[in-house]
């Protein structure tokens, strides 16, 4: 008895999905190039068509025309007056004559306080204050009262100067800390 071949012969092509889409492929690039020299074609008609312009008058068109220039000497801004009008005699030490020390003069009512951290509960924000009197900080805790219920900030400071919240900002954030910098009025 013959055995009948179950096998069938396998074609070495491409599937005819891949066909399709690659002849598709192929008849889109040939229309997009057919129309992109289309659209050049017409281009090149309308830059035929209109009416040459002399050279002498292209450079000067091309340049970019500003007129704020004009406009800003028109315009006059005012400015307001500082509030604090407090001239001090300056002495000759060049430490007083730098920004710093005149940003000083010029608001010595205020103070800045640093505000380590606000908790809920009364015992953590003492737990913190002890903390941070242990690293020397001058430190206190502040209640307040708002719609969301009483809070308690643990406050270090105050402080005149700039450089004293820099010392106390870095002590604060090797406690992990990130304090927020307020400036209250200088009291009495």
């Amino acid at each position: 008895m013959a055995r009948r071949n179950s096998r069938r012969p396998q074609s070495s092509g491409k599937p005819a999905w891949v066909w399709f889409v690659l002849g598709n492929f192929v008849g889109g690039f040939a229309v997009f190039i057919f129309l992109l020299d289309d659209i050049k074609a017409e281009k090149n008609k309308v830059v035929a068509g209109s009416k040459p312009e002399p050279q002498a008058q292209a450079p000067a068109e091309s340049k970019p025309k500003f007129d704020f220039y004009k406009l800003l000497e028109e315009n006059e801004v005012k400015v307001a007056p500082p509030k604090n009008q407090q001239v001090r005699a300056r002495g000759a030490d060049s430490s007083e004559n730098s920004p710093a020390a005149q940003q000083e003069e010029a608001q010595p009512d205020l103070v800045y306080i640093l505000q380590a951290a606000s908790f809920r509960d009364k015992d953590e924000a003492e737990r913190l204050r002890a903390q941070l009197m242990l690293a020397n900080l001058d430190v206190k805790v502040e209640s307040a009262t708002d719609s969301r219920g009483t809070w308690h900030r643990v406050l270090v400071g105050p402080y005149t100067n700039r450089s004293k919240v820099a010392k106390a900002r870095s002590i604060l954030a090797e406690h992990r800390l990130m304090p927020l910098v307020l400036k209250r009025p200088a009291q009495g």
